[in-house]
């Protein structure tokens, strides 16, 4: 037999190193294990940030943009709570208006024939002839009672053969009316043919008149009365003496 202590002498020996234990582990007599630390996991962050996120839910991609403040929206529903917490938009400072300026008034004598600017018609018509609406406020002075002011007389070329030493009345400035009206349609070139022209135009507008009411409407607002009887005395007394 062999002796331990020859096997003993045979077997190579192991340098094998071993730490201290612990003093937890000589007490406990258990050999302590090294633990690598766990690392945390990773919580991936769900909450977009940045020019891309909804401005109210903060959850989701913005795909809308509100048009009042441009504040970015994904949704209906967010777009919703956006509004009911919108700040009231400023309201503009009224533009003041310029003050409006008044017309002067004439300061001669009035014109009656001016309310026929109104019609489209005759407002060519004065713009064919300038010289127009002159001549028919003069036909009109003849039938006016003579001014006071000599400053203010009717031309001499329209009061021929008419006296002015009797005293004025209607019939007698209708007379006056009547011979102005006469020799300015009978006056050469262009001057005779605009107050021509006027003459027939007022015959038309005269015959629409008694033919439709709303023409007659119109027209009672253009003229006065008294001035619309005036001149279709005029145009008949015209008439019959051709």
């Amino acid at each position: 037999m062999v002796s331990p202590d020859l096997l003993a002498a045979r077997e190579p020996s192991l340098d094998i190193k071993t730490e201290p234990a612990s003093p937890l582990a000589a007490a406990t007599g258990e050999e302590l294990q090294y633990t690598a630390p766990e690392a945390e996991p990773i919580i991936p962050d769900t909450k977009q940030k940045g020019p891309t996120a909804c401005g109210v839910c903060e959850a989701a991609a913005w795909r809308y943009k509100c048009s009042r403040c441009y504040l970015p929206y994904c949704s209906v529903a967010c777009n919703k709570a956006h509004q009911e917490n919108h700040p009231p938009d400023p309201k503009p400072e009224p533009v003041p208006e310029p003050p409006s300026e008044r017309p002067a008034k004439p300061t001669g004598p009035a014109n009656p024939f001016q309310a026929l600017d109104n019609s489209e018609t005759l407002a060519w018509l004065f713009r064919k002839y300038p010289n127009l609406p002159q001549q028919l406020l003069d036909i009109h002075s003849a039938t006016q009672p003579p001014p006071e002011d000599p400053s203010k007389q009717i031309p001499a070329s329209l009061m021929q053969g008419i006296s002015s030493r009797s005293n004025w009345s209607q019939e007698k400035g209708i007379s006056r009316g009547k011979a102005a009206l006469r020799r300015a349609r009978q006056l050469p070139g262009e001057a005779g043919e605009a107050v021509r022209e006027y003459c027939t135009l007022i015959s038309l507008l005269l015959s629409e008149e008694e033919a439709k009411d709303s023409s007659r409407a119109m027209l009672q607002q253009q003229f006065a009365q008294q001035d619309a009887d005036m001149i279709r005395q005029l145009m008949e007394a015209e008439t019959s003496r051709r």
